[in-house]
């Protein structure tokens, strides 16, 4: 292990970096001192020489941490590496006010998202390294040892299986944005980037498959709220007649909603993040006015009565914030169950204990007739989500107003996820076409 000394002489303060070559006690001493008219330049480069001295496993010679160190190397090396740049890279992006991020600034649940994929992900693979040393041969071998890394072990299953392909593109699209942030200053270029002109993935990242949503029928989404709990029956009304994010409408406050007037709305300001922060939505174009129908005003109505302006709207059982798990655990899950049972074909019922009573069944233990009374998937509460989204289509809405509505933050993702609902609602349209073409025909005919 290296070791920092602090030496004080006439000259100033000096700051010397002592270590083992190899770091075996057999090792040859070697030491580099470093000083800077600011003190605390010269610890920082002292510093900054111990974390390359024990990354590289103490192999460095005083030479060698002298050229690194003080850029005495090629033009477009760098001293640091990844995990020191990482630290400094997060400590630059840490918003100096959490309620107002900066253009360069990262929400705090996202920052300390990509920090949990760094550490995990990609930390183990090249933290050491230098970040002149990482090129595009280097990311194509970590992308290829992450596909190999496999996660979820359990007793039944010892190997565990592999992690999914939007992990890793996950993972490499964090990776991309660090890295970025180094080039020019510290790597002439970024590594994980596609090169300019080429369209091929030179890398191995794996393909995604299409993410499709559960659309509902309008006797689903009934019968689904007609074994809904009264804890969560209307904050289900709420969640398929806005189409909002599950954490924004668990925040919503009485201040928060206009329900007199032509045009009734909810302002969506603020959001339920991780570990049962709230902070801003996701993204800028999620804070929205989203108006609300009649049905979702007569709720709201009820909600509203006897609170302050500041009182949660759907709160927990116990007056507070509900934790999105307890909600989806205690109410949605046994919700599900339950819609999926049959009254005349009941799934068995669980074997009966010799002492006390017999368990109740599990969420997971429905009927499995065709019979059509009961619910036959297993959605997600943020389905309702998806279901909105497919009743506005079906009404005629364009993806550019469902952005807008829903509150993506890009156009492309709203075409992503529902895009293909889309196709097949021209028929009507080219119908129209067609009777004003055949129109004109006979106008010029006669």
């Amino acid at each position: 292990m290296a070791t920092v000394v602090t030496r004080k002489g006439t000259t100033g303060t000096a700051f010397k970096v002592q270590w083992r070559l190899g770091g075996s006690r057999d090792g040859a001493w070697q030491s580099a001192t470093f000083t800077a008219e600011d003190p605390a330049a010269a610890k920082q480069l002292a510093d900054l020489a111990k974390v390359l001295i024990e990354s590289r496993g103490h192999r460095l010679t005083r030479d060698e941490v002298y050229a690194r160190v003080l850029d005495d190397q090629p033009k477009g090396q760098s001293a640091l590496t990844l995990a020191k740049w990482v630290e400094l890279w997060a400590e630059d992006r840490k918003p100096v006010r959490p309620d107002h991020p900066g253009v360069d600034e990262i929400q705090e649940d996202t920052l300390a998202g990509y920090l949990g994929v760094l550490k995990l992900r990609v930390m183990p693979f090249m933290g050491h390294m230098l970040l002149s040393e990482i090129d595009e041969n280097v990311v194509r071998d970590w992308v290829k040892w992450l596909k190999a890394t496999r996660v979820r072990r359990t007793k039944t299953n010892p190997a565990g299986r592999p992690i999914s392909a939007q992990s890793v593109r996950r993972a490499h699209g964090v990776l991309h944005q660090v890295l970025g942030a180094a080039a020019p200053k510290h790597i002439p270029h970024n590594p994980a980037a596609r090169p300019h002109g080429v369209r091929k993935n030179r890398v191995g990242l794996p393909k995604v498959v299409p993410f499709e949503g559960m659309f509902l029928t309008p006797h689903e989404v009934d019968v689904i709220h007609a074994h809904c709990d009264p804890a969560i029956r209307d904050l289900w009304i709420l969640l398929v007649g806005t189409g909002l994010r599950l954490g924004e409408a668990l925040v919503l406050r009485v201040q928060d909603v206009t329900l007199e007037g032509a045009n009734p709305e909810i302002r969506v300001r603020r959001a339920l993040k991780k570990g049962q922060r709230i902070g801003l939505p996701k993204s800028s174009k999620s804070r929205r006015e989203v108006s609300i129908s009649a049905a979702v005003v007569s709720v709201l109505v009820k909600r509203c009565e006897g609170k302050r302006p500041g009182d949660l709207l759907f709160p927990s059982p116990g007056g507070m914030v509900w934790r999105e798990n307890n909600l989806r655990r205690r109410h949605w899950l046994p919700a599900i169950g339950a819609a999926q049972r049959c009254a005349e074909h009941p799934p068995p019922l669980p074997p009966k204990p010799k002492a006390g009573p017999r368990r109740k069944l599990r969420h997971d233990e429905v009927s499995t007739c065709a019979c059509d009374g009961r619910l036959k998937r297993a959605p997600r509460l943020h389905d309702a989500r998806h279901t909105h989204v497919s009743q506005l289509i079906e009404d005629e809405w364009t993806l550019f107003e469902i952005q807008a509505r829903v509150g993506h933050q890009s156009y492309t993702t709203t075409v992503n996820i529902y895009g293909h609902l889309v196709k097949g609602k021209d028929a009507s349209k080219l119908a129209r076409l067609d009777r004003r073409l055949a129109m004109m025909i006979e106008d010029e005919a006669a």
